[in-house]
């Protein structure tokens, strides 16, 4: 296979404390003291090794693609430390060569009994090469390493390939007393968006991603949660990435949706509630389309909100961005179909209006 790549050497700056254990590859162009560097069981795979790349600003630890018969293994091996903390998080950046995917298999394993010996070693985390970023500045990755606390370990990078890609790590560090992740940023759908796609192809599904924080320790892990209302949203799973599809989606309809970080040291707090809408349905003809049963006006709004509709009114509830309702009118405390938001603080604000089995929501600003 001819690959042509450039191996990029940009050093992602770690503002971690805590850690135990650090190695960013800088003390010369060597497997660092302490560190060994061997191949697996089968003895295939003699020619492409760990090493240490002499970069013009600082090295990183890699491995390359090779040919073989079957398969190699690379193994990059740690010292021996005790995981003496309360929580204790493997932090490190990676990076592989090609978006492609060439078949290989990257994992995190744990022995604590020998350094060398391949069977004493346990999988504690699994990436291929779809979950490693591509040919580009390195990306954080974690593993939560809390169920060997009191244990002296040795921690191994293993690469699995047979013409497949490369695996390029910086900054090993060891975070002991974690504390719980900071919010994720930057979602897409982004905030309010409108018209999002639905991939008619992929049973209806949308495209959710979001960035981890920069600041505080990093999550392991990010609880995803989806509903109709900022208050309904139900928890659809818990996942290691920061990127999924959801399938199932429907036609122009308004989702809120929340990522949650977390590690060992706890739930990030304050997590922002994300809304947007999805496309009409691309198959309805133009007759067929919803008509809006409501029209709110003026936006922005001042004091008091106008609601133009033929229905009545059963409730309106207003909601801010971080998804906490903050002011709700019943049936019978509104008038000529008008709403008072003059208690509400500027900014911008959900309001959803029910009647019967017809709900609508609007992003309203309150100057």
């Amino acid at each position: 296979m001819k690959k042509i790549t450039l191996l990029f050497t940009l050093l992602i700056f770690g503002f971690y404390s805590h850690a135990q254990l650090d190695e960013d590859f800088e003390s010369g162009t060597t497997i660092p003291a302490g560190w060994t560097s061997f191949i697996g069981t089968n003895g295939e795979g003699t020619t492409q090794n760990w090493q240490i790349n002499d970069g013009a600003t600082n090295n990183v630890a890699f491995v390359t693609w090779e040919a073989v018969a079957n398969s190699a293994e690379d193994w990059l091996v740690t010292p021996q430390f005790t995981v003496d903390a309360t929580n204790f998080i493997l932090s490190f950046d990676q990076s592989d060569s090609f978006a492609i995917d060439y078949g290989s298999t990257y994992t995190i394993r744990v022995s604590t009994a020998s350094q060398t010996t391949h069977a004493d070693f346990t999988i504690v985390d699994t990436q291929t090469e779809l979950d490693v970023w591509s040919g580009g500045p390195l990306a954080q990755h974690t593993v939560d390493l809390t169920a060997y606390i009191g244990q002296p370990i040795y921690v191994a990078f293993v690469l699995e390939q047979n013409d497949g890609d490369r695996w390029i790590i910086d900054n090993v560090e060891m975070i002991a007393d974690a504390t719980a992740p900071d919010p994720v940023t930057t979602p897409t759908p982004a905030d309010m968006a409108i018209d999002v796609v639905i991939d008619a192809a992929n049973t209806n599904a949308v495209a959710f991603a979001w960035e981890a924080a920069t600041t505080g320790d990093p999550a392991t892990a990010y609880d995803f949660y989806l509903g109709d209302s900022p208050t309904t949203m139900n928890l659809l799973g818990t996942l290691g990435d920061t990127s999924v599809n959801i399938t199932g989606m429907e036609y122009s309809t308004l989702y809120y949706w929340q990522i949650v970080a977390k590690n060992v040291g706890g739930d990030a707090v304050n997590s922002s509630t994300w809304s947007f809408t999805t496309e009409d349905d691309p198959n309805l003809s133009v007759d067929e389309f919803n008509i809006n049963a409501f029209t709110v006006y003026p936006n922005p709004v001042n004091d008091v909100l106008n609601i133009k509709t033929n229905l009545t009114i059963e409730n309106v509830e207003v909601y801010n961005q971080l998804g906490q309702r903050v002011l709700t009118v019943t049936k019978n405390q509104i008038s000529g179909n008008s709403i008072d938001m003059s208690n509400l603080n500027n900014g911008i604000y959900i309001i959803e209006i029910a009647s019967g089995d017809k709900k609508e929501s609007f992003k309203i600003i309150k100057n």
